[in-house]
């Protein structure tokens, strides 16, 4: 995700951001360069500097644990990433800290949270909700109306019929498609999507 983003900022052009590079808390990476962008060191790099950042992280429960870790550390500026070439229509806006990558498409009056991801190629259509931490895999497809709640996970080349909800923590698996609500904590997979397994109310923390 965090080579994905790279893209994206470079998308941008100079004078909107200047990449200084990358963290990551697995040490062999340190001193590395990634798409020529050095891997600078741990989280603990970002100590005292007044940076902007990228949680450029796929799981929805690691981003969450990485944006509060840094929010442990005093706090730091996440803009919204939106690539050059994807289409943010009428009346949407997307979050803090959210990222919308290359090709995606929000039609009209979406509305996306803070830290969430709609990757390479997914359609988001009119009036759909995704709440903080929910990711939308790349190619998957929300019809009208949608719902995901907090923390949701979309998969790859999933699709969802019009206006139903995916609830918090939940794993629309890749491929499946969505013809009904799916509860909070639950996992779904397949055409039509049927629930493979459920988890306990705050697992994910």
């Amino acid at each position: 995700m965090g080579r994905e983003v790279a893209d994206l900022v470079e998308s941008l052009g100079c004078g909107v951001w200047n990449p200084f590079g990358f963290v990551d808390d697995d040490s062999a990476l340190f001193g590395l360069d990634v798409l020529g962008l050095r891997v600078l060191g741990g989280v603990e790099w970002l100590s005292g500097r007044s940076v902007s950042v990228a949680v450029a992280l796929g799981a929805p429960t690691v981003r969450r644990r990485a944006w509060g870790t840094l929010e442990s550390m005093g706090g730091y500026a996440a803009p919204p990433l939106v690539h050059s070439r994807a289409h943010v229509g009428r009346g949407c806006s997307v979050g803090e800290g959210s990222v919308i990558a290359a090709h995606a498409v929000l039609t009209a009056d979406v509305i996306i949270g803070r830290f969430a991801i709609v990757n390479v190629g997914a359609t988001v259509s009119h009036n759909c909700r995704l709440a903080d931490f929910a990711t939308v895999a790349p190619g998957a497809h929300l019809a009208g109306n949608v719902h995901l709640g907090e923390g949701a996970e979309v998969g790859i080349g999933a699709s969802i019929v019009q206006g139903k909800k995916v609830g918090e923590w939940s794993v629309v698996g890749a491929g499946a498609v969505v013809v009904d609500d799916v509860e909070a904590n639950t996992t779904v997979v397949g055409c039509p999507a049927r629930v493979i397994a459920t988890r306990q109310p705050g697992w994910q923390k």
